[in-house]
């Protein structure tokens, strides 16, 4: 059956109780910054990585002011200091990529890489809280160049698309899976159903639609989705950070329904209008 909560991996992990007394997110395939921001502002140090020029600049722009953000245009792999091709989408602005998977691909220019051991190192770096990569199929490339024993992330997350991943760069999320475990990390994978379009930038495009956010590994292969990985010491602490949070949109949910429902029947406005000045 569908899920039709507004699941979001981003907000699951902004409401996870961290250890950290000085977090830190490194956003890999930052975008736009989205993310970035809602951490910036609970005054989180981030670290975002966008090699793509007109989404660096918009990375830019609203980290501006953010005084506790580094912006660094370049793509992150398992190699440091080669230029390598880039490929974008005049269509749709997410899937930008070091590979033309999709068929709006045209090869761009040239972008410099970096692995982020030696971005982190150049930085001074000693801890990372949370590592978010998505970087439109060389995720695991970047997870690669990342020592784990030494920056001891709290939570990695990987976004996977194994369509995506196998035929252009010869990986699917198990093999990830497999990596972090080798690390001590626990997996958990939050499944989507396919995609049915990329978003436009400034169209209205269907929305993605959530299945399930369990422990990895599935009794089927998934289209796609985010792996999200904790150490094996602090799984307990993440179940219970997911419970809380699909109580929350459950709530939520109902909240909707209710709203829904009364505007149907007479004399439901009026009762809203009451029921909300009485909150």
């Amino acid at each position: 059956m569908k899920n039709t909560v507004p699941f979001s991996e981003h907000r699951l992990l902004a409401m996870h109780k961290f250890r950290s007394r000085r977090p830190l997110l490194v956003d890999v395939g930052a975008h736009h910054g989205s993310a970035c921001r809602t951490f910036a502002e609970r005054g989180w140090q981030v670290i975002a990585f966008e090699p793509e020029h007109d989404n660096y600049t918009a990375l830019i722009r609203n980290l501006s002011g953010f005084d506790n953000a580094t912006c660094i245009p370049k793509a992150v792999a398992d190699v440091t200091g080669k230029e390598v091709p880039f490929y974008v989408s005049d269509e749709h602005y997410g899937i930008h990529s070091l590979k033309p998977f999709h068929e709006t691909h045209r090869l761009a220019y040239e972008v410099e890489t970096v692995t982020l051991n030696d971005a982190l190192e150049a930085l001074n770096i000693e801890a990372v809280t949370l590592l978010k990569i998505d970087t439109e199929g060389a995720d695991f490339l970047a997870l690669k160049g990342f020592d784990c024993s030494r920056y001891d992330p709290e939570v990695v997350m990987v976004e996977f698309m194994d369509e995506r991943t196998s035929p252009h760069f010869g990986y699917t999320h198990h093999d990830v899976a497999t990596h972090m475990k080798e690390q001590g990390y626990t997996a958990f994978i939050s499944e989507w159903e396919p995609i049915t379009e990329y978003a436009r930038e400034g169209v209205p495009t269907p929305p993605h639609t959530w299945i399930q956010c369990v422990p990895y590994p599935l009794d089927h292969e998934p289209s796609w989705g985010n792996l999200i990985f904790v150490p094996q010491a602090h799984e307990e602490r993440f179940k219970a950070s997911l419970e809380a949070y699909l109580d929350r949109l459950q709530r939520g949910e109902g909240k909707d329904r209710l709203r829904k429902g009364l505007k149907r029947i007479p004399g439901g406005k009026l009762l809203l209008s009451l029921l909300g000045r009485g909150r």
